[in-house]
């Protein structure tokens, strides 16, 4: 019988977890970024999510941001960091968008930007994985349904209206609380990719 070999692209175990940023107490009169990684779909999830911000939780300025192609790091993180108090980021729904869509969360709180990252159920383990081996385990991953596509807009702009109560307690919750929920966060593999014998 053939051996089968896997490699788990994790960071060195010596290597400590990085630190969340720190998190406001409220999104009252803050600066919301909302970063969408050019998906498709994306946009009507994440707009749906600035409408609700704005008119439910006083963020007093929405600051867009858009990759134009979901497949590379947000070259703006710098800049991002300088207008905004928190972020919104994503929306990571297949193989590429979503390990590029952790980065790019990763490279927020690194630059002491609390952020979301909203990945399909579909592609949360692989997000997950790659937060991981930059040394960033707990990164606060919001599940959203998978496809996130939809012949109905509404329903696609309704991913987005369901995600915000969970985005609003990630971004306002202590962020040494988030990290000790989100370093023992299991993300159950979507049946098409276990591995079968």
């Amino acid at each position: 019988m053939a051996e089968l070999q896997l490699h788990i692209p994790t960071d060195n175990p010596e290597n400590p977890p990085l630190p969340l940023a720190k998190r406001p107490k409220s999104l009252e009169g803050i600066r919301l970024g909302i970063l969408d990684n050019g998906k498709e779909f994306s946009a009507d999830v994440l707009e749906a999510i600035s409408e609700a911000m704005k008119r439910d939780y006083g963020v007093a300025k929405i600051v867009p941001w858009r990759k134009g192609f979901p497949s590379k790091a947000a070259p703006f993180i710098a800049e991002m960091a300088e207008t905004c108090d928190a972020v919104v980021n994503g929306v990571g729904h297949c193989g590429s968008s979503s390990p590029w869509s952790a980065r790019d969360g990763v490279a927020l709180e690194n630059a002491g930007v609390p952020s979301v990252t909203l990945i399909s159920t579909a592609f949360c383990p692989l997000g997950h994985v790659v937060a991981q081996g930059i040394s960033f385990p707990a990164l606060p991953i919001v599940v959203l349904p998978h496809p996130i596509g939809d012949h109905d807009p509404d329903m696609v702009a309704k991913k987005g209206r369901d995600a915000v109560a969970e985005c609003v307690r990630l971004l306002t919750t202590p962020s040494e609380a988030v990290f000790a929920e989100y370093m023992d966060k299991k993300y159950p593999l979507p049946p098409f990719a276990e591995l079968k014998f």
